[in-house]
């Protein structure tokens, strides 16, 4: 396994992340860096999910 590159403030890179679920196109579930991501809409935390 390589070592990861050294980075200082303000390198920019270009990561690999790994679509895991979508929905209507948009991606809800990725992997980056071995870690699981989720999109969470801000309505969804605070219980306005289902208000007009």
């Amino acid at each position: 396994m390589r070592k990861p590159k050294d980075r200082q403030k303000g390198d920019s890179f270009r990561p690999t992340i790994e679509v895991l679920k979508a929905k209507n196109g948009v991606p809800t579930s990725i992997r980056f860096n071995g870690q699981n991501y989720a999109l969470v809409h801000r309505n969804y935390i605070n219980g306005q999910k289902n208000q007009a």
